[in-house]
């Protein structure tokens, strides 16, 4: 029987954001704990303080997540200084299938990548951690695609919300410590490309601003920005 990732995997609360999958995803992130390539079952967006500083990071993370009850050989773990509670959550429907969809996003440490030559700033938690779980089997290019999918969505985004680097005054692009995730079930129909005009890049491209362009505003919303 064929495995779906549903929104019913999720859980939120105000000191992280999970989802566990019935069977392990085949994962490419840059998470703070197993990063990179791997095959994974649950994943942990978790809050820390704006302040949050710690020379073992990995190592603290990795305790952190067992302290909570996740097993951590099989979770990917991120950290975030945006209020979890404030998550934007979307499944998106496609004829191969379905791509679900999680952001939290704070910007108090926007960046404009163009301009980073002339910043000078201490590295700061901050982020806009992305998450996409797909059900469909991806192929290593969709991988790669897909999360570069996802950052032309992410910085259209930021753009059509007026989203300034703080210290060059120009539309920003991510913040320093952005983060992204990109899950596949690899069940069902095979996916072999994800650029922008294919079936799972379009999905993803809309979901990655959609949930995006909804958490910043929660983000202004919170921080009582006009706009």
């Amino acid at each position: 029987m064929q495995f779906i990732a549903t929104l019913e995997g999720f859980s939120v609360s105000s000191n992280y954001v999970s989802f566990r999958a019935e069977q392990p995803l085949k994962t490419l992130s840059s998470a703070v704990h197993n990063a990179g390539i791997g095959w994974f079952r649950a994943f942990v967006n978790r809050h820390v303080d704006m302040n949050y500083h710690c020379d073992d990071a990995k190592g603290e993370m990795a305790a952190y997540l067992e302290q909570q009850g996740f097993r951590a050989e099989e979770t990917v773990g991120m950290m975030t200084a945006v209020s979890t509670e404030h998550v934007e959550i979307g499944q998106y429907d496609g004829d191969f299938g379905s791509v679900l969809i999680a952001v939290t996003a704070g910007v108090g440490n926007a960046v404009d990548v163009s301009q980073a030559l002339t910043r000078e700033e201490e590295q700061k938690i901050g982020t806009i951690n992305t998450w996409i779980i797909v059900n469909g089997q991806l192929s290593d290019e969709a991988f790669v695609q897909t999360m570069i999918t996802a950052t032309e969505a992410k910085v259209k985004a930021l753009h059509d919300e007026a989203i300034q680097d703080p210290l060059t005054g120009t539309i920003a692009t991510g913040t320093s410590t952005d983060s992204v995730l990109i899950a596949a079930t690899q069940q069902g129909e095979y996916l072999p490309y994800a650029g922008t005009v294919t079936p799972l890049g379009k999905l993803v491209g809309h979901g990655v601003y959609d949930c995006t362009v909804r958490a910043l505003r929660a983000y202004k919303k919170a921080k009582g920005w006009t706009t």
